[in-house]
């Protein structure tokens, strides 16, 4: 058994019948298509939550704004 040179895998590893090596190839490309159709729904919700808070921070600071402007009532 031959050691890859930095890949950690073997001459019996490395050998695999063309079939096998397409029908790996297409799962691997299916399960990345998977995870990125997941990381984009995921940066999109992200997004959305992002400005719902800086709109909800606008809010606040033009409040905060208002209380300062407003005469002390006595």
């Amino acid at each position: 058994m031959v050691m890859a040179s930095n890949t950690g895998c073997t001459e019996d590893t490395m050998t695999v019948q063309p079939d096998e090596g397409v029908s790996r190839a297409r799962q691997n490309l299916e399960d990345t298509e998977d995870r990125l159709v997941t990381l984009s729904e995921q940066i999109t919700l992200c997004t959305r939550v992002s400005n719902d808070l800086k709109d909800l921070s606008d809010i606040l600071v033009r409040k905060s704004l208002q209380n300062v402007s407003l005469p002390l009532r006595k």
